[in-house]
């Protein structure tokens, strides 16, 4: 077969060279590892400056270290090693005991440990069935996508446009490029639509090729259950005490009115950075810096965070000159 290949590679006039077993540029599935790697990293990443990406690195290269390969029949955790890896609980039960003393406490670790593997396997076996589900229903939903769009893009689609420029500091690779979504306006011909941008924030050219446009695909809604409650059932009411569904006006409690800003800071050089959050308190004038842990108002963190990454992602874009508006 060498003198095969050699032939071949003279007919197209092209060069050999050499390469080393574990150089990554020749090394197909560890480029295909890499883009997954990218994407997981780039999913968890909440950041505007990027700079939270190690504090994930860990935890997603040892769920990647342990999932099952389907090309190898095996995880990469156990072609290297030679043993499965074990978790947190598998770690802390330790070996069997040699004593008598121990047999109960082994008792109660096996029975944990039975319980702990009963309960790991079952989770497995529902995740694969949601994969399966999941995986089925999205192969049909983008089939009718994609015999809808054969005939092109129509007006009122919804759409992502592919901007590659980011903001100088930033990685690219672990920037989002499709932003998000649009409407198409106007279809001018089979290349080229204007985007409805007016309003959204965005500060770019309308017109756009159709190379750049993927479509957004619709999710459909949740099944909802009906629960058909007759006039008389109150929901056990009487059960309950009279002033269970009071709110406590004896507690001494602020109340949180706005979350105004948010900071990183560092007790120690050597310690973890923290979130501190500029809150505004109800009847009062001054704000006040606390940490995350000595809040409780989730709804306002939540709508404060999604904010904040809205506002991040328009700063990774270089707008304004890249993309005039026209």
């Amino acid at each position: 077969m060498s003198e095969v290949f050699t032939r071949f590679r003279e007919l197209l006039g092209s060069r050999q060279r050499a390469t080393l077993a574990y150089r990554p540029q020749a090394n197909g599935q560890q480029e295909r590892s890499v883009q997954t790697v990218i994407r997981s990293v780039r999913a968890y990443i909440a950041e505007a400056d990027q700079s939270d990406w190690d504090d994930h690195a860990e935890r997603l290269m040892f769920a990647l270290n342990t999932s099952f390969d389907a090309t190898r029949l095996e995880t990469p955790f156990y072609l290297v090693h030679g043993w499965d890896a074990q978790g947190t609980v598998s770690a802390m039960l330790g070996p069997r005991p040699s004593s008598v003393q121990e047999k109960t406490a082994y008792e109660w670790r096996r029975k944990f440990q039975r319980d702990y593997s009963y309960t790991l396997a079952c989770a497995e076996d529902r995740q694969v069935q949601a994969k399966k589900m999941r995986s089925d229903v999205q192969t049909q939903k983008w089939k009718a996508l994609t015999e809808r769009l054969k005939t092109g893009f129509e007006k009122g689609d919804s759409v992502w446009l592919y901007i590659p420029k980011v903001q100088t500091g930033l990685s690219r690779k672990l920037a989002h490029m499709w932003h998000g979504p649009f409407r198409i306006d106007e279809v001018h011909d089979d290349f080229r639509v204007r985007l409805k941008v007016e309003g959204t924030g965005y500060c770019v050219n309308p017109w756009v090729h159709i190379s750049r446009l993927k479509p957004r695909a619709l999710h459909p809604k949740r099944p909802v259950e009906e629960v058909e409650v007759g006039e008389d059932d109150d929901f056990d009411t009487a059960l309950l005490p009279e002033d269970s569904w009071e709110p406590d006006s004896g507690r001494d409690e602020y109340e949180v009115e706005k979350i105004l800003d948010l900071r990183w800071s560092k007790r120690t050089r050597t310690s973890k950075r923290s979130k501190e959050y500029l809150i505004k308190w109800k009847n009062y004038d001054d704000p006040e810096w606390l940490p995350v842990s000595q809040l409780s108002c989730g709804a306002l963190l939540y709508e404060f965070n999604q904010s904040a990454k809205a506002k991040a992602r328009f700063q990774s874009m270089q707008a304004g000159d890249d993309h005039p508006r026209v």
